[in-house]
C-alpha cells in the first residue's frame, strides 16, 4: 500500500501553487493593506481558492487565468473598493459612499453622473436647510428676496426696489425643502452604491 502523503505544514496538496503564483499572491495581499487583517485574510483566501482550482488543470492554466486578472495591485483595488461600497451600504454611511463615488468618478460615467447630482442636491438642500440660520444672522439688506421663494439675492449694493427681506415663512419653508433635498441625497447614494457593489461584485468574481 502506498502511503498518503502529509500536507506540508498544515497546507493542503491544492494549496501548494507554483511559485509565480505564489509571487502575486503575495503581491495581491500587498495591495490590500488598507482593509482589516480579518478581511485581507477572507479575500485572499478567496482568490487562492479559485487560484488552486485552476492550478488542478495545470500551471498554464492557473497563470493564464492570472494573465486576465491583471496586475495584483490592480485586482485588489477592485477588492478594495467592493469592500468600502460594502460597508458604505450596509451601515447607510453617506460619506465613506461619497468618497468611494469621488474616487470612482474619473473612469466611471456612472460614479461621475451619480456623484455630480449628489453634489449639487447636497450643497443645494445644505443651503436651503440653513436658511433660518442666516435670517438670523446675515443683515436683511444684503439677504433679500427677488418676488419668489427660489430668486435670492447677496449684495452689498442695498437692495432693489421690488425686493423684500427673507420672511421667517420663506426662510422656514426653504429649511424644509432643503431636509427633503439632503434626505433624497442620502437616499441616492445609497442606490448608488448598491449598483456600483453589484458592478464590482462582479467584477471580482475570478471565475464565471
Amino acid at each position: 500500500m502506498t502511503p498518503v502523503r502529509a500536507p506540508l505544514y498544515g497546507w493542503k496538496d491544492s494549496d501548494l501553487l507554483s511559485l509565480p503564483i505564489e509571487r502575486y499572491l503575495h503581491e495581491f495581499r500587498g495591495g490590500l493593506l488598507s482593509l482589516p487583517e480579518s478581511e485581507r485574510d477572507l479575500i485572499v483566501a478567496e482568490v487562492r481558492a479559485q487560484v488552486a482550482g485552476q492550478a488542478r488543470l495545470g500551471d498554464c492554466e492557473a497563470l493564464a487565468l492570472l494573465k486576465r486578472l491583471g496586475k495584483p495591485e490592480k485586482l485588489a483595488a477592485r477588492f478594495t473598493i467592493r469592500h468600502e461600497l460594502s460597508v458604505g451600504v450596509q451601515q447607510s454611511n453617506p460619506v465613506a459612499l461619497l468618497w468611494v463615488l469621488l474616487r470612482l468618478a474619473g473612469g466611471s460615467l456612472l460614479a461621475f453622473t451619480g456623484g455630480s447630482v449628489v453634489i449639487i442636491f447636497g450643497l443645494t438642500g445644505f443651503l436651503l436647510a440653513a436658511m433660518p440660520v442666516l435670517r438670523v444672522f446675515v443683515p436683511q439688506y444684503l439677504f433679500t428676496l427677488n418676488g419668489d421663494l427660489f430668486s435670492i439675492t447677496v449684495t452689498t449694493d442695498g437692495a432693489s426696489k421690488d425686493a423684500s427681506p427673507l420672511s421667517w415663512t420663506a426662510a422656514i419653508v426653504s429649511s424644509g425643502i432643503g431636509i427633503v433635498l439632503i434626505v433624497l441625497t442620502i437616499l441616492l447614494l445609497r442606490v448608488l452604491g448598491e449598483v456600483l457593489l453589484r458592478d464590482f461584485r462582479r467584477k471580482t468574481r475570478i471565475l464565471d
